[in-house]
């Protein structure tokens, strides 16, 4: 492969000869993990394109929109806590007691976790913030086997305050989750068993996140390896999360190019995204793509500019793709989840979830897209956009890439995926592809809703670009 370089004040300079060939990386194509093991591939025919129809969910496609002009915060997170409060008690049966007051008996009461500084939780720092009172108590764990915490977590809690001060929990009380989806009968057979649909066979999906071209240049060989890989195997959906061009790549920090990231984007992905044949293309922007607002959520890139395959969503996204309803976060919430959460896990607390699974968990069952409050320092939430990244139902897949190790699991029914980076500053990373099977028309009761399973019928592969 020929080594190219990079443009330095105009001129052209090479690469360093000592530099790894991308050609001659190792583990190329490996299968680092998979779900489902039991459950078959599917190579697709020539001729699949448009098996698959992708519906935006209405609501929530963010529309492009002006910022800088943010509401009160407190008042976002004030609805946001009444909506999920009442849910708790009722859900619970809760009678809600004064906290504040000195009682030997258990009580019940609601907030929102939060820390006593601007550091990261840990168990001498928590605090249980009582929006109607504001006013915060500082929590105890003595009494607790197993919890996992996090700041902006709004939960019930059980326990007893002796002193006046400090709050001894006994237990904590989870948002109730929100119910699978469910599709009619006869859409399932459409788009399932339909001729012009999958006629009885399976559905390809491959998802990669960026950045898609290592820090020392901009020849994007995992990209272009990837959209190869593509064209090959012709795959019914793709799905790219950005960056396209990142505020981090190491060149664009240093001024080195003579090119603007948006002529960046149009060489190095549009141009390429041409050339990819038949397969439907989800593209979903980043807060670090340095060409694209960086407020969260984003609105989707401008359509104009992209080929009649590609269809353009916002970040955060919930769609449809034909039965089937995704989620995507595009924004790093499990490495800010990570760092902020607190857990005691006893063995037999939620057996078979790791702590990915786990921080998963905590996306479904805040019913919310990015529950941390105070936000990560990177992240430029836009609260008046907020019910945005609220969740209508649990989806079938919810897609969260990351920086932490990539990963396909089943939580609470719902498939998680951390694709992966596809590069690694100057290594090679993964890329995820989706077997969904059909549902077996022996569970397709006619005339009625039906779970959609698709985590019983789903094999996922995390792939060594």
């Amino acid at each position: 492969m020929e080594e190219r370089g990079f443009q330095v004040n105009g001129q052209e300079t090479q690469a360093s000869n000592t530099k790894k060939k991308f050609s001659d990386r190792e583990n190329k194509g490996k299968i680092e993990d998979i779900l489902n093991p039991n459950i078959t591939v599917y190579k697709n025919s020539a001729n699949t394109f448009k098996r698959c129809e992708i519906n935006l969910i209405p609501d929530k496609q963010v529309e492009s929109y002006r910022y800088m002009y943010q509401m009160r915060i407190l008042e976002a997170l004030d609805d946001r806590f009444s909506n999920l409060s009442t849910i708790l008690k009722d859900h619970y049966n809760l009678e809600i007691s004064d906290a504040f007051h000195i009682n030997r008996d258990e009580i019940h009461t609601v907030g929102r976790i939060c820390c006593d500084s601007e550091g990261n939780l840990n168990t001498e720092s928590v605090l249980l913030e009582i929006p109607e009172k504001r006013n915060r108590l500082r929590l105890s764990f003595d009494g607790l086997k197993s919890f996992s915490l996090f700041s902006g977590q709004i939960v019930g809690v059980e326990g007893t305050n002796s002193t006046g001060n400090h709050l001894n929990m006994s237990r904590i009380f989870e948002i109730p989750l929100l119910p699978m989806c469910k599709t009619p009968s006869s859409e399932l057979i459409e788009y399932n068993y339909g001729q012009e649909k999958l006629n009885g066979n399976p559905l390809n999906i491959v998802i990669a996140a960026g950045p898609f071209t290592f820090n020392n240049g901009f020849e994007y060989e995992p990209f272009k390896e990837l959209l190869s890989k593509v064209n090959q195997d012709k795959p019914d959906l793709l799905i790219l999360l950005g960056p396209f061009v990142s505020e981090d790549h190491l060149l664009l920090k240093e001024g080195k190019t003579s090119k603007t990231p948006g002529e960046i984007f149009k060489e190095c992905i549009i141009d390429e995204l041409c050339k990819v044949t038949n397969v439907s293309i989800v593209l979903v922007p980043s807060t670090k793509d340095l060409f694209h607002p960086f407020v969260f959520p984003q609105s989707p890139f401008p359509k104009h500019v992209l080929s009649k395959n590609v269809i353009c969503v916002s970040n955060p996204a919930q769609f449809r793709v034909n039965e089937i309803t995704f989620a995507i976060d595009n924004v790093d919430i499990l490495f800010h989840l990570i760092n902020n959460a607190i857990e005691r896990i006893d063995g037999n607390a939620k057996p078979g979830l790791d702590r990915m699974g786990r921080l998963s968990r905590h996306i479904l069952t805040q019913r919310h897209l990015y529950p941390l409050f105070p936000t990560y320092e990177e992240v430029n939430l836009e609260f008046k956009k907020s019910s945005y990244l609220e969740l209508q139902q649990l989806p079938d897949v919810l897609i969260l890439p990351s920086k932490l190790k990539s990963f396909a699991k089943v939580v609470e029914n719902v498939i998680c995926i951390n694709p992966g980076y596809l590069s690694r500053d100057e290594s090679a990373g993964t890329y995820a592809k989706m077997t969904i099977h059909p549902l077996p028309k022996t569970l397709i009761k006619e005339d009625q809703l039906i779970e959609n399973s698709v985590f019983k019928r789903t094999r996922v592969e995390i792939i060594k670009i």
